[in-house]
């Protein structure tokens, strides 16, 4: 009984460790950017705004998309959307929603972690050590900031592996083990809350496939997909496509021609798993590709008698590959979050268990420079994650200086008009008028022109006249100048040190030359509420 007491403290203690582990930077980042702006609460990404424009809109329209009764899948996620509205529904629409939504999530993560690891023998301060792992690679701090979905892909995530883990094991002793009703659920879950899920499903099915669980793998793998199935279809419903628009519009096309087929694979080969052009996240996923099969190849001979961590190593690595060549990494740490809290998860676990009689099996010699060999890989996934927290209160000032400035300028002076924009969160967030978005996120005319290549200066001027567009408010470098110069230039706002921002220069233009001198008068009067380090400019 007293041993149940102190396994039961103990794990009490690893779990507040681990939560003040990932508060502390979360306060101190929070406490800068409110001390900045004021009192005023900001996201580092404009994606967060776009989820509970979404969110509102399904409440009071019952429409799905950031304009009233006009459908858009503008969108990745289609859960957290719907957990985003019920919430809203319940407690009306507030900003702070998505942070404490994601601060459960995580917090409900590092329970869920610190129970799998104590099932797995792993001592308490070994728990508290890959604990802290898990907060500061992942960055667990970043996710709860952005206000995204991905806290909860990565617990999603998390319960969907090792569910796969546990029947595993228990399949090695009763061949005849069915698939338990966990592993349905975490794959509708992982699935609804990120496209990306497909690749973990789709995954665990080949090796299902592979180990003769026909009947299993087809049964899991309709069933993870079915949210994704239902909700194409009433995409396609509403004359948008199958998938949503963020997924297309990120996706690299494929010509159906065979230089255009080996333009693609090219692609893949060389800019997505050679170069890292988005910087030092591309890179640092770059590096789970050796690190996990190294982790592999290192401790394979204990690894045989436990099977199902090696099917976890071979998950992820796949998983990661597909990760980079068909998806994204970056944009605030977030997109490939996932993957390294699971691969920082099972590396932890084979380290904690054999790196003991690893080093004692005669093998001494060799032991030094694999730790520099590790170190040199891991490196980049140090950096990944100091640049996610230096950056988390920059990026938060940049959206309240320009993102949110926007919304609140367009709220107060157009807030019935129909707006064109390039950045919808923050603007269709604030506002109640209709909002065309030329980037095509929001907007499947954009959209498709994108996807058929007739997306012109000429296509976006007439749809804007289409809409009945009253002001544009974009970023110059975004689109072509034969476009702009058809409208009147208002006015530019520059942010300082941009971080995150698609552009630190947002210019405002008269698509309606009547309105210019009446908007030129409103931006004036709104100068006064800008933030100081905001530089205006007048045309």
């Amino acid at each position: 009984m007293q041993k149940n007491s102190g396994l039961i403290k103990n794990s009490y203690v690893v779990i507040i460790l681990s939560v003040c582990a990932l508060f502390i930077p979360i306060v101190l980042t929070e406490y800068s950017v409110l001390k900045f702006t004021g009192g005023s609460f900001s996201y580092p990404l404009d994606d967060t705004y776009i989820h509970m424009s979404i969110a509102k809109n399904i409440c009071q329209n019952s429409t799905w998309g950031i304009n009233a009764q006009q459908f858009a899948a503008a969108s990745s996620s289609i859960l957290y959307s719907l957990l985003l509205s019920a919430l809203i529904k319940i407690f009306s629409a507030n900003l702070l929603i998505p942070f404490i939504l994601n601060a459960v999530a995580a917090i409900v993560l590092i329970i869920v972690i610190q129970k799998r690891l104590q099932k797995e023998n792993v001592d308490f301060t070994a728990q508290f050590i890959i604990l802290f792992a898990v907060i500061f690679f992942t960055p667990l701090p970043a996710l709860v900031i952005s206000g995204m979905e991905h806290t909860l892909q990565c617990l999603f995530s998390f319960l969907f592996l090792f569910s796969f883990n546990d029947w595993w094991n228990a399949s090695k002793n009763n061949p005849l083990q069915k698939l338990p009703l966990s592993m349905y659920i975490n794959g509708v879950l992982v699935c609804a809350i990120r496209y990306e899920g497909m690749f973990l499903v789709a995954i665990v099915c080949c090796i299902l496939l592979f180990n003769k669980k026909i009947v299993a793998a087809f049964v899991l793998g309709f069933i993870s997909l079915l949210p994704l199935i239902v909700f194409g279809l009433y995409s396609v419903s509403k004359g948008s496509y199958f998938f949503p628009n963020s997924v297309l519009l990120k996706a690299t096309p494929v010509e159906t021609s065979s230089s255009g087929v080996v333009n693609f694979i090219s692609n893949i080969l060389i800019d997505k798993l050679t170069l890292f052009k988005n910087g030092i996240t591309s890179l640092a996923t770059q590096r789970l590709l050796l690190i996990l099969p190294l982790t592999y190849l290192m401790f394979r001979k204990f690894l045989a008698n436990r099977n199902s961590y090696a099917q976890i190593i071979l998950v992820l690595t796949l998983c990661t590959l597909l990760q980079l060549s068909f998806a994204s990494t970056g944009w605030f740490y977030r997109y490939e979050a996932y993957l390294v809290l699971c691969s920082v998860i099972i590396i932890s676990l084979v380290v904690y268990k054999y790196a003991k009689p690893f080093v004692s099996s005669g093998q001494k010699k060799i032991y030094p420079p694999t730790i520099f060999v590790f170190f040199i890989l891991i490196f980049p996934l140090v950096l990944r994650s100091a640049a996610a927290y230096t950056k988390a209160t920059q990026a938060c000032i940049n959206i309240y200086e320009q993102q949110n400035q926007m919304g609140n300028f367009i709220k107060e002076y157009y807030n019935r008009d129909t707006i064109a924009v390039n950045d919808i969160g923050a603007v269709s967030y604030f506002k109640q008028g209709g909002v065309v978005d030329l980037w095509g996120l929001a907007d499947i005319d954009v959209a498709k022109s994108k996807r058929n290549n007739y997306s012109t200066p000429a296509f976006l001027y007439n749809l804007a006249n289409k809409k009945n567009v009253s002001l544009a408010v974009v970023y110059d470098s975004w689109f072509d100048s034969s476009l702009l110069n058809k409208w009147q230039k208002v006015a530019t706002w520059q942010i300082k040190n941009n971080v995150i921002c698609g552009d630190s220069i947002v210019s405002f233009y008269a698509v309606k030359n009547n309105i210019a001198q009446g908007l030129k008068s409103n931006l004036l009067q709104y100068q006064k509420s800008l933030p100081a380090d905001v530089k205006v400019k007048y045309y």
